[in-house]
């Protein structure tokens, strides 16, 4: 076969053949490098994961509005930028009761914490750390944390929005500035998607844990409420006619306890002992079954900090009905109005009488007298003091309360 080849001019014929074996080779490699350059699997949590970018070639209507919210920015590497905008306002050092303080320094373009002394008296330890990360997406609060051998601590003072001050970090006495607060991996489980966490011997009965910084997934991205996503990508990348989503959750899909579990891994406090990482929960999975049981009840009203889905149990719009929390949140939006929520409310109380009422008297103000008007949520979902988060005004030991909305609805006065 081969001297005939030759001998009919066989050279052009195998030519082809190498050319058309090439023409594969080179079709096969350009497939893997796509699939490597947008979905690789080589992110931090796993080979089953591909990224959110990798969202963005399908949804990026959906993903240009989600990166605008609080969710997504729940916690990043610290905006210099911004922190020297609040710095210029508030720029006065912070005192605690024993006279120490904490002021906002810049060296070689990069924002510290330092210690501080009142005029005339002596500094007992100098200590200055730098804003790495931040934590909160900064429509309330914003608190800030430095990496030091393996391990982050959070700084002293925290930055409320809402107060447009300074004030002693949440957990943080108001009687002394400290640096030694550890913030550990089960804080990233509600503020993060992802890190990586070793533990090294610290004694000869103890050990550590060590975190990544190398490995974090800021922020709650795609798949952490909709779960790993690579098979999914690399499917629909590979039959684009298909339409119906393949390999991926739906929230939708998911009976209304899942998706309370969802929103619960963060939302329903962090007073539990957790058995499992909650890096490990993928949408569907039962949550109870990441915690160690608890047979005792902590009394009292949950707080309006952390504690939102047991306020909403309490609701009577939620226990006759069967609202989940995306009855009224829009997941994937930035931040909603007033205005958007009563829609919400409205949807469900559009033959109230009492709404009805409330509409026509508030659009009257605003005609007659140009004023504001209160909304459902205004009465129904006030704002209320944090039991758990304590602010202090620094040396004058005045108590600052921390307001937040109560998921708790219900009639209020």
């Amino acid at each position: 076969m081969i001297n005939s080849l030759r001998s009919e001019g066989g050279a052009p014929a195998f030519r082809s053949i190498y050319l058309i074996g090439f023409l594969v080779a080179l079709i096969a490699l350009f497939s893997q490098c796509f699939h490597a350059n947008t979905t690789s699997g080589d992110d931090s949590r796993g080979p089953r994961y591909a990224g959110a970018q990798a969202c963005t070639s399908c949804h990026q209507p959906v993903f240009n509005s989600y990166i605008h919210n609080n969710h997504f920015k729940t916690s990043s590497p610290v905006d210099t930028g911004s922190l020297k905008t609040i710095a210029a306002v508030a720029n006065d050092p912070f005192y605690f009761l024993d006279s120490t303080g904490i002021t906002i320094d810049e060296k070689n373009n990069t924002l510290f914490q330092s210690l501080s002394i009142r005029a005339g008296q002596s500094l007992p330890d100098p200590h200055s750390e730098k804003f790495e990360i931040a934590f909160g997406s900064g429509e309330k609060a914003q608190t800030y944390g430095y990496w030091k051998e393996g391990n982050l601590y959070q700084l002293p003072l925290t930055w409320f929005t809402s107060l447009n001050t300074w004030a002693n970090s949440p957990g943080f006495p108001a009687s002394h500035a400290r640096f030694d607060r550890l913030i550990t991996s089960r804080c990233f489980e509600c503020h993060a998607s992802y890190i990586k966490r070793n533990f090294e011997q610290a004694g000869p009965l103890a050990v550590r844990e060590v975190l990544d910084p190398n490995s974090i997934v800021y922020g709650i991205d795609c798949e952490r409420c909709h779960g790993p996503a690579l098979e999914h990508v690399r499917f629909h990348q590979d039959n684009p006619t298909v339409k119906t989503a393949k390999f991926i959750t739906r929230i939708s899909s998911l009976s209304r306890q899942r998706q309370l579990d969802l929103c619960a891994m963060c939302h329903s406090g962090n007073d539990q002992e957790a058995q499992r990482p909650l890096f490990d929960f993928v949408p569907g999975d039962t949550l109870a079954h990441f915690y160690y049981p608890s047979f005792g009840t902590s009394g009292g009203e949950p707080d309006v900090h952390g504690q939102q889905l047991q306020l909403l149990r309490l609701s009577k719009c939620f226990a006759g009905s069967d609202m989940t929390c995306s009855t009224c949140h829009s997941t994937h939006a930035g931040q909603e109005t007033s205005t958007a929520y009563i829609t919400k409310c409205l949807n469900c109380h559009q033959g109230s009488s009492h709404a009805t009422d409330v509409i026509k008297e508030n659009e009257q103000r605003k005609r007659d007298f140009n004023l504001t008007s209160t909304t459902c949520i205004d009465c129904h979902m006030p704002l209320l003091t944090s039991k758990t988060i304590i602010l202090n005004n620094g040396a004058g030991s005045k108590t600052i309360p921390y307001l937040l909305r109560t998921h708790k609805i219900a009639v209020y006065k």
